[in-house]
């Protein structure tokens, strides 16, 4: 898939540019607009749960800032991810290219509004900190074990999605659940040890968790969780991408 997407990579970028400019066009603000939604999710849960529910964690701006963002890559690309072949669907009738090639673009366009949004919130956790921590070196590990998670599920839910349309809100409806049972907004140790056994099992918080440790707590992840990080990542782009390519001779005939 790598090499597919090395070799028509002109045309990835292409759909990439395509999407943000079709994203930001007759936008007074344009990429300021990519800041200003997990701007203000982080100033809402920051008021919500910092001096409503009185949630005790320490500079929680900047921990809602270690899990936030790479949720909000996650849940954008899924979301999206459904819709993205049905809506190229003239492209794929007219050209031949790897069909792996429309999930990927999502991945990338999504992947580009977190790096947009990175480059103003990390320099906002030295203001806010005093200092960076210099675990942070192993961002951009964390990150890349994400995107490979990610694509799998993208490259699933865009394949699946054109066989059971329903799939597209039942996937909003998973996301919205799957955000209350990940800790993005309050550390796993809050939770109840039994509720803690269970929380584990999902894939994004092995991915928050590491987030949240080399951006927040300052320590890096334990070997355990880089296994498990692996672990997923690898599942996740190993059956997304057979799916994908078994239903890849229909996506056609079915669109």
């Amino acid at each position: 898939m790598l090499a597919e997407a090395l070799r028509y990579r002109e045309l990835l970028l292409n759909l990439v540019a395509t999407e943000l400019k079709v994203k930001y066009r007759g936008s007074t603000l344009g990429f300021v607009w990519s800041l200003l939604q997990p701007l203000a999710l982080i100033l809402i849960y920051s008021l919500a749960f910092r001096y409503i529910m009185r949630i005790q964690v320490p500079n929680f701006a900047v921990f809602l800032i270690g899990g936030l963002l790479p949720w909000q890559f996650f849940t954008t690309t899924a979301s999206a991810s459904t819709t993205s072949l049905m809506n190229s669907v003239a492209l794929l009738k007219k050209v031949y290219f790897p069909r792996e090639i429309i999930p990927a673009a999502t991945v990338l366009f999504n992947l580009i509004q977190m790096l947009l949004a990175l480059l103003v919130f990390l320099p906002a956790l030295v203001v806010i900190r005093g200092h960076a921590p210099w675990t942070v070196v192993f961002y951009p590990v964390v990150l890349l074990l994400q995107i490979a998670f990610v694509t799998g599920v993208a490259l699933a839910l865009s394949a699946l999605t054109v066989l059971f349309r329903d799939l597209k809100h039942l996937t909003e409806v998973a996301l919205t659940m799957l955000f209350w049972l990940t800790p993005v907004i309050y550390p796993l140790t809050m939770a109840p040890p039994r509720l803690q056994s269970v929380l584990i099992l999902n894939p994004m918080t092995a991915f928050i968790s590491a987030y949240q440790d080399i951006t927040y707590w300052g320590r890096v992840p334990g070997p355990d969780a880089f296994l498990v990080m692996v672990a997923w990542a690898t599942v996740s782009l190993a059956v997304g991408l057979v799916i994908f390519r078994r239903r890849s001779p229909y996506l056609a005939e079915d669109l």
